[in-house]
């Protein structure tokens, strides 16, 4: 079975690219807003996920979806929307739960890590609800699907700027920033810390070796009073981690199982 997640207006298209590659829309779902997500079955199930493929190099937001058993429970449990509080949510496009009344929708298409069911993810999306208050300057190191990035914007942040390695990523993030309308407040980027300035927040979920790697670029691109959230590492490995980060200190540390969320500040010149 395909899901492709689309919109009313784009229906049309989306049911001539599936006749094309031999495949036939069997039910249409309406998970709320503008978005419909239409499930289609091809005729030899082999060929679904290169029918997938095919129909998300034309730029439509298609994936493979289970039939039905354990394999589409496990589906229907990864595709839920995630909320967080009353101010913030992600949902991936092709989701078949019902989305309406979730607050600032954070919508993901195909691409890059990070749907907010990690715990590494998740936990500084909480993190990213309680700090964000409007205006504040964003830079995500490692940005994947754009996640983090798409939901500062959505929070309020007047700048947001994702920098990732994989060029799948950056690509990710832009197609997600597109598709959120948040385009002209996201950027992405794949130069490693080619980034004039200085930003109120620099987030990290890169793994200890990754962060190792670049501790002095991380330190060097947070502004006075400004805040560095990390993950990826596990709670054994936060000391270590902070050694490399000075003179930015603790703030705040969170566990959730084998993973470990840090929030370290820096003092401003004067001390304050």
């Amino acid at each position: 079975m395909l899901a492709v997640a689309t919109i009313r207006e784009d229906l049309p298209s989306v049911t001539a690219a599936l006749e094309q590659l031999g495949a036939q829309i069997v039910d249409i779902v309406a998970p709320g807003g503008e978005r419909l997500v239409a499930l289609a079955r091809v005729a030899d199930d082999r060929s679904t996920e290169s029918v997938s493929a095919r129909l998300r190099v034309a730029g439509h937001m298609a994936v493979t979806r289970p039939d039905g058993g354990a394999r589409l429970a496990a589906w229907e449990r990864d595709t839920a929307p995630v909320a967080f509080g009353d101010r913030l949510s992600v949902c991936l496009a092709w989701s078949e739960h019902d989305r309406s009344g979730f607050a600032n929708l954070v919508e993901l298409g195909p691409g890059g890590f990070g749907s907010g069911h990690h715990p590494t993810t998740r936990m500084i999306l909480e993190m990213l609800v309680e700090r964000i208050e409007g205006g504040e300057r964003v830079l995500d190191i490692g940005c994947g699907s754009g996640i983090l990035a798409l939901a500062v914007a959505r929070l309020g942040a007047s700048r947001a700027v994702g920098i990732d390695v994989k060029p799948e990523a950056v690509e990710a993030t832009r197609r997600n920033a597109a598709l959120n309308g948040v385009s002209d407040r996201v950027e992405a980027t794949g130069s490693d810390l080619a980034i004039e300035g200085a930003f109120d927040l620099v987030l990290a979920n890169i793994a200890r070796a990754g962060i190792v790697a670049l501790a002095d670029e991380l330190v060097a691109h947070v502004v006075d009073n400004g805040q560095l959230i990390l993950s990826g590492i596990t709670p054994q490995q936060c000391d270590q981690v902070i050694g490399f980060l000075r003179p930015m200190v603790e703030i705040e540390r969170r566990i959730e199982g084998d993973w470990a969320v840090l929030v370290l500040g820096r003092v401003s010149a004067d001390g304050a």
